[in-house]
């Protein structure tokens, strides 16, 4: 994987963990979570006026999509709820790149070079020492770390489904868009369902702080689907999911929850990991 790319996945994973972290910060995180899902849902949503209809598979595809991440959407918000950010997104985030690499290579045919493969290694050993702690349980609970795994391994499902739509020989653009649509229609029932009448005069309110979360939620995932269009799955999501690292200075700063010196030194082996894949090329 090329420095190139690398850096610009490091740029769409700082952006995932500010996203995450105004919606755990925020008074509401349904109301947060709406914005950012409905928001680029309503900005892409009318390119489908005039992109080319999606073929048969392709709408496969986003129906599995879709039911996975209304799944994923609940797991989020509830564990944002009930657990810390530094804690609860590193379980989320952290399992995801192993078990992608792993089911990318019966369902996607890749098999990354042995390089490659070492710097996934790697980096998901990082991720697991930010995610395992002795006093996990206590701290966030157990129904938060569960609600996390959950989401970790919903997360690895729909990234291979994905990784799949953005690869259609016809109609990988028009997957694309009806991803962030669709991502949208499931928020907003969610929200409505969970929220009624008050969602929208409670989105009003936050309107500006939405408005800079979908944003950064639609560069976030663009980038992710376009280089994984061209790149191996699996490395990544090993890279993408640094984005925990980012999210547990966040906790420290804006949360004031607790960082260490385990968590440097998994910092440390997450960075000899993207070294490992900047060699692999």
């Amino acid at each position: 994987m090329s420095f190139e790319i690398i850096l610009l996945l490091l740029v769409a994973a700082t952006l995932h963990a500010v996203w995450n972290s105004i919606v755990k910060g925020a008074g509401d995180g349904v109301v947060m979570a709406s914005w950012v899902y409905c928001g680029g849902g309503v900005l892409l949503a009318p390119a489908l006026l005039i992109l080319p209809p999606l073929p048969a598979e392709g709408w496969l595809l986003v129906s599995i999509h879709f039911c996975l991440h209304m799944i994923y959407k609940m797991l989020l918000i509830n564990m944002y709820r009930l657990g810390d950010f530094s804690r609860v997104f590193p379980v989320a985030r952290g399992i995801a790149p192993a078990l992608v690499t792993l089911a990318a290579i019966p369902i996607a045919g890749e098999l990354p070079p042995p390089v490659a493969l070492a710097g996934v290694a790697v980096i998901c050993f990082g991720l697991v020492m930010f995610a395992a702690e002795r006093s996990a349980f206590q701290r966030a609970g157990f129904q938060a770390f569960a609600l996390s795994a959950g989401a970790g391994i919903v997360l690895s499902i729909y990234t291979i489904v994905d990784a799949l739509g953005v690869r259609l020989e016809e109609g990988a653009l028009t997957y694309v868009v009806m991803l962030f649509a669709v991502d949208g229609l499931g928020m907003a029932i969610l929200g409505f369902w969970w929220r009624g009448k008050a969602l929208l005069p409670a989105m009003a309110e936050v309107w500006k702080t939405g408005v800079s979360s979908a944003l950064m939620a639609t560069t976030n995932f663009s980038i992710a689907l376009w280089v994984i269009s061209f790149t191996p799955v699996g490395p990544v999501s090993a890279v993408r999911e640094t984005s925990i690292v980012i999210a547990a200075v966040i906790g420290v700063v804006f949360f004031k929850e607790s960082f260490g010196a385990r968590r440097i030194v998994a910092a440390c082996i997450i960075l000899a990991g993207i070294v490992l894949l900047n060699l692999a090329g």
